[in-house]
């Protein structure tokens, strides 16, 4: 385990116990599970989706390259386990959620607003979920309810 403070959960009060990235890498709950494979094949998705729309309304290659390079990046982060995947997400959600409020009423309003729900609950997930912590912040709850002085 890694030498960190165990802080407290701010909403349930339960400690985070941190490890290294080879601990956590390490153990069964530290690779990628089917939900976490879904996720980081949504973000592929929405990034092949996003290039080839542009490509279809001819904005050009470099604007198709610059819509869909983002989300192929956090797509690929999420499956290599790499910690900044996750604020790659947080940053793609805030992205998102700029495109649908400049483009309300626009001909792609539903896309983006499916988009847009579909990234929030992905970062709830991402966020807060045990598995993700494990994978990608190198944490995970301690539940038990042992001092937490007691070695």
């Amino acid at each position: 385990m890694s030498d960190k403070p165990n802080r407290r959960d701010f909403y349930s009060g339960i400690p985070w116990v941190n490890v290294t990235a080879q601990e956590a890498h390490a153990h069964p709950l530290g690779k990628l599970g089917p939900i976490e494979w879904a996720i980081a094949l949504y973000f592929i998705a929405i990034a092949i989706l996003k290039f080839w729309l542009a490509l279809y309304y001819d904005l050009g290659l470099g604007a198709a390259f610059l819509n869909g390079v983002w989300p192929l990046l956090v797509g690929l982060g999420l499956a290599l386990r790499v910690p900044w995947a996750v604020i790659m997400a947080m940053i793609s959600a805030a992205l998102t959620a700029y495109a649908l409020v400049r483009g309300l009423g626009g001909g792609g309003s539903l896309i983006t607003l499916f988009e847009m729900i579909a990234s929030v609950g992905i970062l709830f997930y991402l966020i807060d979920a045990d598995r993700p912590n494990l994978i990608y912040r190198h944490r995970y709850r301690k539940y038990s309810v042992e001092d937490d002085n007691a070695e």
